[in-house]
């Protein structure tokens, strides 16, 4: 993933989590979403 693209990544998880998204279990309650199994939430900014 380019430089770039990670920026971008980052902007939208962050815009996705304000909207209610859960990328990990947390006290406000559990994940809301998948990503495919060949995807690592390290590698999505999270």
């Amino acid at each position: 993933m380019s430089q770039k693209e990670a920026k971008a990544r980052i902007k939208i998880n962050k815009l996705l989590e304000e909207s209610g998204w859960r990328f990990f279990d947390s006290y406000d309650g559990k994940v809301t979403i998948q990503v495919e199994s060949s995807i690592k939430m390290d590698d999505l900014g999270g």
